[in-house]
């Protein structure tokens, strides 16, 4: 089962105007959830790997980052990336083009 990862923190407004539909959209698309607090120490360091690895040093890393992964808990592999803040619309349409991406490599 792919997995929705959510990078962002608390206090960034975008973040939690996202959050009124994200993970409702993703459960609706059949996806596992988890939303990364970049400041919760504990949930960041689980899944921080995965974040470096596709933005070493956190360059040109924008809130929220939502990034499809596969195996997270594991010898994961990134489908893909989408970044900022958007309609809950288009944040579905991005994440159906995601997943269309994914089944057909």
């Amino acid at each position: 089962m792919l997995t929705l990862l959510k990078y962002s923190t608390h206090d960034c407004s975008i973040c939690q105007r996202m959050a009124a539909f994200d993970a409702k959209v993703a459960e609706e698309l059949g996806l596992a959830f988890v939303d990364v607090d970049m400041k919760n120490p504990l949930i960041y360091g689980r899944y921080r790997k995965i974040l470096l690895h596709h933005y070493p040093l956190k360059q040109n890393l924008g809130l929220p980052t939502y990034l499809l992964v596969e195996s997270p808990e594991g010898d994961f592999s990134i489908h893909g990336e989408i970044a900022g803040g958007m309609p809950e619309d288009r944040f579905q349409a991005r994440l159906q083009e995601l997943l269309r991406e994914s089944a057909s490599n």
